[in-house]
């Protein structure tokens, strides 16, 4: 005969198995909810005709955006093996992961695939960026450019301009007619852009020619007066290659992050010399240890338009006096007619 005991020991372990199977449900549950959230798909719908070849790039992308979010739910390196990506891409997605970890937050991807003189880009990524290191409120928006071959390789993956920026560049006829051309200018911009990012050395030093003027702005107190009015000027202070190269790897090993966006672009060809461009853009610059916000201007050479250089570069500040809301005038920013080439 049983006894009261035993059927009371019998009915509590029975309560013990049965939440422990709701405690591995309700986990499994979740784990399963968080790897849904995490997928990613792209989906075409517009812009390239070869169905087998637009399969292929769908599938790379989101084979690759499912890893990345992947990786940043686990606070993991990029585990690219077998991703259908060039060597250059892998670099370049590493050493930006290096720098910030970002994340997509959205499940589907729906955009037109963009044919390019190389192959084909697909733009309006979204990814929420964490730089490494970082608490939560570092978190901001940004997008990423893919760029592919003409067999639907992985070529290249990059921080954008706005959408809004992009299009207003690519719709203005009145600088540059050649549609081709302003859309590699833009590319190069945004692979330049992200190389700061990236902390990527190698690449800055290819892209400078050797004989580069590098200016750099800084806001000093003087005596207000009627020419400085603000009680404030700037001064210059000119750079080599080598020098700015020196420089800014000094700063890359002080800052554990560097984030850099360009906010505004502005490009005008050159009104006598071929290939040649001025390109001005608002920068932010964000670091561990500094930030600014200032305008640059480039003199870009695209003689050699699968290698360009960059001749000049400035930075002026944006504020005179930023507290008191003094802005330098815009028409002191630098254009091409202040260089001699």
């Amino acid at each position: 005969m049983v006894s009261i005991e035993s059927i009371i020991k019998i009915v509590k372990n029975m309560n013990k198995i049965s939440l422990l199977l709701l405690a591995v449900v309700a986990a499994f549950t979740f784990s399963s909810d968080v790897l849904a959230q995490r997928r990613v798909s792209l989906k075409i719908n517009d812009g390239i005709g070869n169905v087998p070849l637009k399969f292929k790039i769908e599938e790379s992308v989101s084979n690759l955006m499912c890893e990345i979010n992947r990786a940043e739910a686990n606070n993991r390196s990029l585990d690219l093996y077998g991703m259908n990506m060039t060597q250059d891409a892998r670099h370049q997605l590493k050493t930006l992961w290096d720098n910030v970890h970002f994340y997509c937050d959205e499940s589907e991807i729906v955009e037109r695939c963009l044919q390019t003189n190389r192959g084909y880009q697909v733009r309006n990524i979204p990814l929420i960026m964490k730089p490494v290191g970082e608490t939560l409120n570092k978190q901001e928006y940004q997008e990423a450019v893919i760029s592919f071959s003409k067999e639907g390789k992985i070529t290249g993956f990059n921080l954008t301009l706005s959408m809004n920026m992009y299009s207003k560049v690519m719709q203005n006829t009145m600088e540059i007619t050649d549609v081709r051309r302003r859309m590699e200018i833009l590319d190069y911009v945004e692979y330049f852009r992200t190389s700061y990012n990236r902390k990527d050395l190698s690449f800055l030093r290819q892209v400078f020619s050797e004989d580069a003027l590098i200016i750099t702005g800084k806001v000093i107190k003087v005596r207000p007066s009627e020419v400085f009015p603000s009680g404030t000027k700037i001064t210059y202070r000119k750079q080599n290659k080598k020098q700015y190269l020196t420089n800014l790897a000094a700063a890359f090993k002080r800052n554990r992050y560097i984030h850099v966006n360009f906010d505004d672009i502005k490009i005008v060809a050159h009104p006598t010399k071929s290939n040649v461009y001025g390109v001005t853009v608002h920068q932010s610059w964000n670091a561990s240890n500094y930030s600014d916000e200032g305008y640059v201007f480039m003199i870009w050479d695209f003689t050699n338009e699968y290698e360009p250089k960059i001749h000049v570069r400035t930075w002026q500040p944006d504020y005179l006096d930023k507290a008191k809301g003094v802005r330098m005038n815009p028409n002191d920013v630098f254009t091409l007619g202040d260089f001699t080439l």
